[in-house]
C-alpha cells in the first residue's frame, strides 16, 4: 500500500556525531551538513585555535557544536574526545573518520620510512583507534550507531608518488569490512566512502590553474572535479536511518574516474 511506504528521512535530531579533521575541507562541509540536519556535532583538529574558530561559527548560526583539539593518531587524545563528548551530550551515535594527510609525494625508491610511517599513523592507525574507542562506547550504550570511514579512490588505484597514501586508504577499506563484520551484532553499521578529485582549501591553488584543472578533468568521465558538498550529502545519507541495511560497503563518488573514460 502507498500509505505503508516509509519515505527517506535524513534528519539527525537528538543524534551526536564526531567528525575528525573537521575544521576545513570535506570534514568542515560534513560537520556543517550534519549540524544543519539536527545533530550535535563534535569537531576535532590538531589545532585548538581552528577548533574554537569553527565552534564559534557553528554557534553563531544556531548550530550545536563543540571543538576538541586532538591528534587522531594518539590514543590518549582520542579517549579524551570520546569522554568529553559523552560528558557533554550523553552518547555518541555517529563517527565520521575523516582526518588524514597525503604525506610527501615521492617515487617508491625515494620514499622515506618517516614519511611512510607518518601517513599510516594518521590515515590508518588513527581510523582504527577512533573507531575502536567509539564502538566501545556504542556497545556500552546498547543502541547501535554509524561509523563512516573516509577512504579515497587512491586506495583503489595505484597513483604514482603516493604509495603511503594509497596503502593507507586501501587499508581503511579493508578495515571497514572487518569492523562491519565484527560489530554488526551490536547494531553498528560501518561503511567507507571513496571520494575522487574534490576541490578543497588544500588543493584550491592547483585547481585554480586552468591547465591543471583541465588535465585532471580529462581523467574523469563527467569531465569535472567534485565539490565537498557532493561528498558531504552522501555521508549524511549514510549517517541517517536511510542506510540502516548497509554495512561493510564502500561507496565510490568520483565522477566515474575508477571506471575509466
Amino acid at each position: 500500500m502507498l500509505s505503508d511506504l516509509k519515505m527517506p528521512d535524513f534528519k539527525l535530531k537528538d543524534k551526536t556525531a564526531i567528525v575528525t579533521g573537521a575544521t576545513k575541507g570535506l570534514g568542515y562541509a560534513t560537520a556543517v551538513t550534519l549540524a544543519k540536519s539536527g545533530a550535535n556535532v563534535v569537531i576535532t583538529s590538531r589545532t585548538q585555535a581552528d577548533c574554537e574558530r569553527c565552534s564559534d561559527e557553528f554557534t553563531a548560526f544556531g548550530l550545536t557544536c563543540i571543538g576538541i583539539p586532538a591528534d587522531s593518531s594518539k590514543k590518549e587524545d582520542i579517549d579524551r574526545v570520546v569522554n568529553q563528548t559523552v560528558q557533554k551530550f550523553g552518547a555518541i551515535d555517529i563517527l565520521i573518520n575523516n582526518a588524514g594527510i597525503s604525506g610527501k609525494t615521492a617515487a617508491l625508491l625515494e620514499q622515506t620510512e618517516e614519511n611512510f610511517s607518518s601517513v599510516i599513523d594518521v590515515n590508518l592507525k588513527g581510523v582504527f583507534l577512533f573507531a575502536q574507542a567509539v564502538a566501545a562506547q556504542m556497545v556500552k550504550q546498547g543502541c547501535g550507531g554509524k561509523i563512516i570511514n573516509v577512504a579515497s579512490v587512491g586506495g583503489l588505484i595505484g597513483g604514482k608518488g603516493l604509495a603511503p597514501y594509497g596503502a593507507s586508504k586501501a587499508g581503511v577499506i579493508s578495515l571497514t569490512r572487518t569492523m562491519a563484520n565484527e560489530w554488526a551484532r551490536y547494531g553498528i553499521n560501518v561503511n567507507a566512502i571513496c571520494p575522487g578529485y574534490v576541490v578543497t582549501e588544500l588543493n584550491r591553488e592547483f585547481f585554480n590553474d586552468p591547465v591543471f584543472k583541465e588535465k585532471m578533468a580529462g581523467k574523469i568521465p563527467l569531465r569535472r572535479v567534485g565539490s565537498v558538498e557532493e561528498i558531504a550529502g552522501p555521508i549524511l545519507a549514510m549517517a541517517s536511518g536511510c542506510f540502516d541495511y548497509m554495512t561493510g560497503a564502500t561507496l565510490v563518488i568520483d565522477g566515474g574516474q575508477t571506471i575509466g573514460g
